[in-house]
């Protein structure tokens, strides 16, 4: 039977604001559509914004996630020495990750290829999140790493690494203040960690049969 797994490797960096603004950029050096960064935002009164690169990666972003706007705009999600910065339209956010803690020890524990095997995903998701997933942020409760996407779709995130990190952001230079936990921001049926981390991740999809 042919293979029609869709793979995104990169990298998912985000940050939650004492403004209520909550930010997920995903930086993908592979995916079937070439190397590419988008941004999930939701703003403080709950409005999810799809901010994406090109019509065609926004159509797929939106068929398997759950926004209230979507905007077409330049995306850059750049290293500059240590920090990781992310801008696009109005956004502005700069990450530095945090050395190595007991998550990263924990999770280079497993052989990669084990990683990306959607059953032990699965394995990992149902067991051994429940225990270990308070290590990851005051939101891990709310953290799958597998699930059906909007259309119909499974996907699976295989998580290679987890850093925390410290975060400063901006919206047209106004300061969001501290990083700070927030509610979910209910993009799909997984939230990002509260407060601000850098995830080296590989992202899964099986599409849904048509």
């Amino acid at each position: 039977m042919r293979d029609t797994r869709l793979i995104f490797d990169g990298r998912i960096l985000g940050a939650s604001f004492a403004s209520g603004d909550r930010i997920v950029a995903g930086r993908w050096h592979e995916s079937p559509f070439g190397p590419f960064a988008d941004v999930m935002w939701c703003r403080a009164d709950d409005t999810r914004v799809l901010l994406a690169p090109s019509d065609t990666v926004a159509r797929f972003v939106t068929h398997h996630y759950s926004f209230d706007e979507i905007e077409v705009t330049d995306v850059r999600v750049e290293r500059q020495g240590a920090a990781i910065e992310v801008t696009a339209g109005p956004i502005a956010v700069r990450l530095v990750p945090r050395p190595p803690g007991l998550p990263s020890r924990l999770l280079g524990l497993r052989p990669r290829r084990l990683r990306t095997v959607p059953a032990w995903i699965a394995f990992e998701d149902a067991v051994l999140r429940p225990v270990a997933g308070p290590l990851f942020g005051p939101n891990a409760g709310s953290v799958h790493t597998r699930g059906v996407t909007r259309d119909g779709s499974r996907e699976w995130y295989a998580i290679h690494d987890f850093r925390e990190a410290g975060a400063t952001g901006g919206i047209d230079g106004r300061d969001l203040g501290p990083v700070t936990p927030c509610p979910p921001a209910g993009f799909g049926f997984s939230e990002f960690p509260g407060g601000a981390a850098v995830v080296r991740v590989t992202s899964i999809f099986r599409p849904a049969c048509r």
